[in-house]
């Protein structure tokens, strides 16, 4: 006569183990988990330039991308402010006439100005890659 295991015997010995070497493994730390193979290096906040409202006006305005994202640009308080509809108000800041970028984030943000001080709109890399918008008015 042929010796069998019976599937509820078997998937339980299969359980214990499992949990067993899970439970004898030393433990990983918590920040290589979340960031798989390493720890998420800090946003070093850049310093900005102070440019003037003149030319910080000259961006004010909507821009449109792709799928119906709208990105509005205000000058406040000498300050240029972006949002996206449905979040929170951002802060631009300057590293030189045409590159700017978001405080707190880190993403990088360049505007394509033709020659005569036209702003068509502008390109900013992010995590998801880059993203283009047109100047809509």
């Amino acid at each position: 006569m042929r010796q069998t295991f019976h599937p509820a015997m078997f998937l339980g010995t299969v359980i214990v183990l499992c949990t067993a070497w899970l439970w004898a493994r030393p433990p990983e730390p918590v920040v290589q988990t979340f960031a798989r193979g390493g720890a998420r290096p800090a946003v070093v906040e850049r310093t900005s330039i102070t440019l003037d409202t003149t030319i910080l006006e000259r961006y004010a305005g909507q821009y449109a991308g792709r799928g119906g994202f709208t990105v509005d640009l205000t000058l406040k308080d000498g300050k240029l402010l972006g949002q996206v509809p449905g979040t929170i108000p951002f802060e631009l800041g300057a590293t030189s006439e045409t590159e700017f970028f978001i405080k707190g984030m880190g993403y990088e943000v360049e505007f394509d100005v033709d020659d005569d001080g036209t702003v068509r709109g502008f390109a900013a890399s992010t995590e998801f890659g880059l993203i283009e918008v047109k100047r809509v008015r």
